[in-house]
Order: structure tokens, then sequence, then C-alpha cells
């Protein structure tokens, strides 16, 4: 992977395996894993959300969300982390923003088919169409990409 100095005098292309800056002598090591460091936490809210830590999930993915706002996929895993904590709000305003964005997603389209449906029905079943609906979603997200390229 190539990255350029983000010395604005320099912006030289260097390989992100270098410790320094070929020209200018920057230090790159930080730079590089400040890049990656939404991978990390996307992976990381994958992770809490598979052990059913819904809070963390959404607290790791609000914070990809924060620093790439136009991420779909972290958008729609932070839907589903509100969607698990019954923040149906939550859940509906994330959903809506990534059909913003990308019109024509799946997972977002469902998600927001499935809030009605799951608040007219949990005062009568309590928890267990939460889980369903919950596995469901997770299913057709987990189809669409397993998990992000580690780097």
């Amino acid at each position: 992977m190539i990255i350029t100095c983000p010395e604005s005098s320099c912006r030289a292309e260097n390989d992100a395996r270098q410790e320094r800056c070929l020209r200018c002598e920057t230090p790159l090591r930080g730079y590089v894993k400040l890049l990656n460091h939404h991978h990390r936490l996307f992976n990381q809210g994958l992770a809490c959300a598979r052990r059913d830590e819904y809070a963390q999930a959404r607290d790791a993915f609000a914070a990809v969300v924060a620093w790439c706002p136009r991420d779909i996929e972290a958008r729609n895993a932070l839907a589903m982390a509100c969607f698990a904590l019954r923040d149906w709000q939550a859940a509906r305003l994330q959903w809506q923003k990534a059909l913003e964005l990308a019109p024509n997603d799946a997972i977002a389209r469902q998600g927001l088919e499935c809030i009605p449906e799951v608040e007219k029905r949990t005062a009568k079943f309590a928890g267990k169409t939460i889980v369903r609906a919950v596995r469901h979603l997770t299913h057709a997200h987990n189809t669409s990409r397993d998990q992000r390229k580690k780097r």
C-alpha cells in the first residue's frame, strides 16, 4: 500500500511499511495506524455484536460513522445495534441516512420495513420478536460482508 506523506510541504509517496518518509523524514507509522483505525473499530463492533454486547457494538459503529459518514456498512451495523437495543428512532434514523447515501441498499430497506412491525409486536410478544428480527438482519448483513479487510 502506498501512502502520501502527511506533511503538507512534502506529500511524497511512500510504502506504508516505511517508518519515516523517504523525502522529509516525517514519522509514518502512527499516521498509517490512524488511517486504518476505522477498520479496527468496525471489527471491534462486529465482535461485540456477535457476543450480544450491543451497547458496545453501537459505540464502536457510531465511532466509525463519525469517522467515515459515507460508510454504508458501518451505518447499517450501527442501525442494527440500535435495533437490538430497542432504540427504534436511532435505528430508523441510521437506515434513512443509509438510503439517502445508497437508495438501493437492501439491508437499510429491510431494516426500515421491520421497525413498524416490531414496534407493534413488541408489546404483544416482548423480546422474542426482537431476537428473531435481529437474527434476520444480522444474517442479511453477514451474507453481504463478513468482516472488513484487516490491515
